[in-house]
């Protein structure tokens, strides 16, 4: 349980991030699971879920693969089970029948219930399962970001097309989006 104190200090972090992130452009999300994280106001939600965030670069979608040509898309969520996993048990978790381009530490000082060990981990995966298409099909990059905040696993992904020219903008608001990524309840707390 959290002494008042640091209740009322956390809230009113809590308080100032947000009116940080509306400033700027980005909205804030609160989790159901106890985490917050902001998003790029110009990026769209997907879905009504309350214990994670999914968010698209635009409006629509493709039926199937999610994405559409030219568009990405970005899930934060607490991994399953985080408490009982280390961090390379999520990220193999995550990264299962994907082909591992990248892996690789991400430096930057993190703050109080704030990422900490983040890992960055690109992957490539075909969009359609192998032998369901007679022809050749694009493929689908994930640019993942594994962290631990509190000894609790948070994964932001990020999906977009092989080749898409914006991959690196997105990988940009992927990477942001998770070192603003703060718990907001303890574990035992919720």
């Amino acid at each position: 349980m959290m002494s008042k104190k640091k209740v009322v200090v956390t809230l009113l972090m809590a308080l100032g991030y947000a009116a940080f992130a509306a400033s700027d452009g980005w909205r804030l999300f609160r989790s159901s699971t106890g985490f917050s994280v902001s998003y790029l106001g110009t990026w769209v939600r997907n879905g009504a879920s309350t214990d994670r965030l999914q968010v698209r670069s635009s409006k629509g979608g493709a039926e199937g693969v999610g994405i559409k040509k030219g568009q990405a898309e970005i899930t934060v969520m607490e991994a399953p089970e985080s408490s009982k996993q280390t961090l390379a048990h999520v990220i193999a978790y995550y990264t299962q029948d994907t082909t591992v381009l990248s892996q690789k530490d991400v430096s930057g000082e993190a703050g109080p219930h704030s990422c900490s060990n983040l890992k960055e981990v690109i992957s490539r995966e075909s969009s359609i399962p192998p032998g369901d298409s007679p022809i050749s099909v694009p493929a689908i990059i994930n640019t993942d970001f594994f962290c631990e905040v509190d000894g609790r696993k948070i994964v932001t992904l990020l999906r977009n097309w092989e080749g898409d020219k914006r991959q690196q903008e997105y990988q940009q608001v992927a990477l942001r989006m998770t070192k603003e990524i703060r718990i907001t309840a303890q574990e035992g707390a919720r």
